[in-house]
């Protein structure tokens, strides 16, 4: 996972829950406390200016001209692990997760890791998706309505549904259209 825009933190293993929430230390829990409050206000606040800004607050990494919509749920434990570059749109009610914690019985089964997910320059995720932990979201590429995102998107790609298809290439068509942009 590569940004020209920012440092990208790598892939950790994380305690697992129920053994760990009794373990927290006072600041990890004003930090959690600090976290949910700046999700609550981003939320539901009508204005994107304040919802980008409450997000950033809480750790996530925002470029410029990003559009964030109502009842956008970005991860609340690790926000810090969310890069989102310029010019990008996250449509109303997407979850974008950056952590998979299973309860501790699921030891050996199961990794309880978090893991850091990139949304490139351009990219729309449109209403209702979901963005799984670990993902990359190619740049001017397509998310359609409702899609769990469980692999990577590659770049000027639509890719819609439950399970995830890989729609067409659009590269072509959006180089001429740029370049009759220029021109007008």
């Amino acid at each position: 996972m590569k940004s020209d825009q920012f440092e990208i933190k790598e892939a950790r293993s994380i305690p697992y829950a129920i053994h760990s929430s009794h373990k927290r230390t006072l600041r990890q829990r004003l930090v959690k406390i600090k976290n949910t409050i700046l999700l609550l206000l981003a939320y539901v606040t009508p204005n994107n200016y304040c919802r980008v800004k409450f997000n950033q607050w809480r750790g996530v990494h925002i470029g410029k001209h990003v559009y964030i919509g109502l009842f956008c749920f970005l991860d609340n434990l690790h926000p810090e692990y969310i890069y989102i570059e310029d010019d990008v749109s996250v449509n109303a009610e997407s979850m974008v997760l950056t952590h998979f914690n299973p309860r501790g019985e699921f030891r050996g089964v199961f990794l309880a890791r978090v893991r850091p997910v990139l949304i490139k320059r351009g990219a729309v995720v449109s209403v209702r998706s979901t963005v799984m932990p670990g993902i990359e979201i190619g740049e001017w590429s397509c998310v359609s309505a409702g899609t769990i995102v469980d692999k990577d998107v590659p770049a000027y790609t639509v890719v819609s549904g439950n399970p995830m298809q890989i729609g067409n290439s659009y590269q072509a068509l959006f180089e001429r259209a740029q370049k009759r942009n220029k021109k007008a």
